[in-house]
């Protein structure tokens, strides 16, 4: 961080902050991504590229065969790549990483249950598209993609019930790391964060 020198004396001396075009102000607006937990190396591609966009982030577990192996391990490895990324790209924001059983419970995180927030997620079977208008006057933002196989029927009737919009991110199949770094950059961009 830079400073000013305004007033200098013997006894004391007085500074104005210059902001550092390197630091990032904390967004107002919080962006939250729900995720599948998918193959380590695709993992961490995902949550570096994710840090950078300053995305809290909640993975679930459901159905993977990732998840036979230390989950522990795998977190303190995705912890460490943030922290990384967060070192590289000089943003004052670490992404925290939580464990979620299912879609049900990131839901009832009393973060999330009570905040003002837009919530949706991104479906290959979509035809409508985010626009400006979803996103007006907000404090939270949580997109939800799915595995490389895709939502269950039970995990759509789950999202729709609780009256989450299921939006399109065009015709192409996305790979289950793509899908969550598009989407963030996606809102990041109606917002005016990029």
């Amino acid at each position: 961080m830079k400073a000013n020198i305004t007033v200098s004396s013997k006894r004391n001396a007085q500074l104005e902050l210059i902001p550092s075009s390197k630091e990032t102000q904390n967004l107002s607006n919080q962006l939250v991504g729900v995720l599948p937990y998918i193959k380590k190396d695709n993992m961490s591609f995902m949550v570096q590229k994710l840090s950078y966009m300053e995305v809290k982030f909640f993975a679930l577990d459901e159905s993977l065969e990732v998840l036979k192996k230390d989950l522990s391990k795998l977190k303190d490895k995705l912890q460490e790549v943030a922290i990384g990324a967060c070192k590289q790209s000089g943003i004052n924001f670490l992404p925290k990483l939580e464990h979620c059983d299912d879609l049900t419970e990131v839901f009832n995180k009393p973060s999330i249950a009570a905040s003002n927030n837009f919530a949706c997620f991104f479906d290959l079977e979509a035809t409508n598209h985010l626009s400006s208008n979803d996103l007006a006057d907000k404090d939270e933002y949580i997109f939800i993609t799915g595995p490389e196989s895709g939502f269950s029927d039970e995990e759509r009737f789950t999202m729709l019930e609780k009256n989450i919009s299921v939006k399109s991110l065009g015709k192409n199949i996305l790979r289950a790391e793509t899908a969550p770094i598009i989407s963030a950059t996606l809102i990041q961009s109606f917002l005016g964060n990029i």
